[in-house]
């Protein structure tokens, strides 16, 4: 399983996208589109953003599954735990109320240019869910990351809190981890700190 993790990271920049950086840098991820819908129980997220990042870091960055909760304030574990499976635990907060979500994936890797995900029931929080993630060489050294998701949530939400808040909370997860990505794609160039964002 390692083997397979690290053949990946070494290939090039998955997991899902925060709208502010901390920015020592001149670009960052930028959000070009993000939709959070709702289809009876599922929620739907589509995003686009620009990485400024070149294709192969970018891809090896999202890849790098143990190191992305060093990037990213919201996604606070992830570990493998099966043949192509991912854990992770990632902190979703909306005014008072908050949650650990735990997912567990089954991932498929094709380098440098998709990354499929998909629930595992019963083993997490989430009943079912697909992510699908493109990555394709932009102008300029940058990379244009796709990601679209349906994920249907087996957890209780409080009434005042709602499908809106999962909605919101879902989109910050977004953001979060593409500027995770962002980031150690450029920290593994050299070119930005490590503190979270």
């Amino acid at each position: 399983m390692r083997a397979s993790l690290a053949h990946a990271g070494r290939c090039a920049v998955p997991v899902v996208v925060a709208a502010l950086l901390h920015g020592a840098a001149a670009r960052a991820a930028t959000v070009e589109h993000l939709k959070v819908s709702r289809d009876h129980k599922a929620y739907v997220v589509t995003a686009r953003v620009q990485l400024d990042a070149p294709l192969e870091p970018a891809y090896g960055a999202a890849t790098d599954f143990e190191r992305l909760p060093d990037y990213s304030s919201m996604i606070q574990s992830t570990r493998l735990i099966g043949h192509n499976e991912l854990s992770s635990r990632m902190r979703l907060c909306v005014l008072w109320y908050c949650k650990t979500v735990r997912q567990v994936m089954r991932y498929r890797l094709a380098p440098p240019r998709r990354i499929d995900m998909t629930v595992v029931p019963g083993k997490g929080d989430l009943s079912a869910g697909q992510a699908h993630w493109r990555f394709v060489a932009g102008s300029k050294g940058t990379t244009d990351l796709g990601f679209h998701a349906r994920i249907v949530p087996d957890f209780w939400v409080p009434p005042l809190v709602g499908p809106w808040a999962i909605a919101r909370a879902l989109r910050q997860q977004v953001a979060s981890t593409a500027t995770a990505i962002e980031r150690l794609a450029r920290q593994r160039a050299g070119s930005i700190d490590k503190s979270p964002s």
